[in-house]
């Protein structure tokens, strides 16, 4: 919950920052917030994707 009001912060804020990207601002912060708050690599952020109905391919993480 608190992750998603500051996704929706950051939308406001940088609203040109996530026009034109493939994926939702809620998902490009969630998978940024988990790759910051534990020790997890682009393959690990890709699978906790995954079992969440996305398909991400490892490099788009990375970028």
């Amino acid at each position: 919950m608190i992750l998603n009001a500051l996704a929706l912060t950051l939308k406001r804020e940088a609203h040109g920052d996530f026009q034109g990207r493939h994926f939702e601002a809620t998902l490009i912060m969630q998978a940024v917030s988990w790759y910051l708050r534990y020790a997890l690599g682009y393959r690990d952020i890709k699978e906790m994707v995954l079992e969440r109905g996305l398909t991400v391919d490892r490099s788009t993480i990375n970028r």
